[in-house]
């Protein structure tokens, strides 16, 4: 790490943010990995268990990514996994804002990295198990990707707002 990006982040906010990464990430794949196994040997394929109204148990393979896209192309869905793996760890590394960084991160890493482990432990497909009516089957992986994504999105539009408004309404205590 630069002396720059030490001086930006106080060794505090850093080890916020390295434990909390470490501990959603690996929280993360466990329940993934945890969950899609319950699902292979709990549940047959096709048949559907209705769990809420809005929410049933339906066991599924993808041997793409989402909705299926790049179907069979496993060597070309793992390159983009490390490619994205890699663009997260650089955004958990220069992130400010220790709590984003770690949680959004974390969830974000070990989505990717159960769905990896799953495709790369043999069968070149990940199971997917969640249903939800009118949308495809997913899994647990790809709700915490979802939801990462969705918080680095997030923090990223307020930061912007933010600083939109600071440059449109200078502090005038300065006079």
């Amino acid at each position: 790490m630069t002396s720059r990006l030490k001086a930006v982040i106080p060794a505090d906010r850093r080890l916020l943010k390295w434990s909390l990464f470490v501990t959603i990430l690996m929280v993360a794949l466990a329940v993934d990995l945890v969950t899609k196994h319950f699902a292979d040997s709990r549940l047959v394929e096709g048949e559907s268990r209705q769990v809420l109204p809005f929410l049933a148990l339906q066991l599924t393979h993808n041997n793409g990514v989402a909705f299926g896209m790049l179907g069979g192309s496993t060597g070309l869905i793992i390159f983009a996994n490390v490619l994205a793996l890699l663009v997260v760890g650089a955004y958990v590394l220069f992130e400010r804002r220790a709590v984003l960084a770690g949680v959004a991160g974390g969830i974000i890493i070990g989505g990717s990295l159960g769905n990896m482990i799953q495709r790369l432990g043999g069968n070149n497909h990940v199971t997917d198990f969640l249903k939800f009516p009118h949308w495809p089957n997913f899994n647990a992986a790809d709700l915490f990707i979802d939801v990462g994504l969705a918080a680095v999105i997030i923090g990223i539009v307020v930061e912007a707002v933010m600083a939109w408004r600071a440059k449109r309404h200078p502090s005038t205590s300065s006079k």
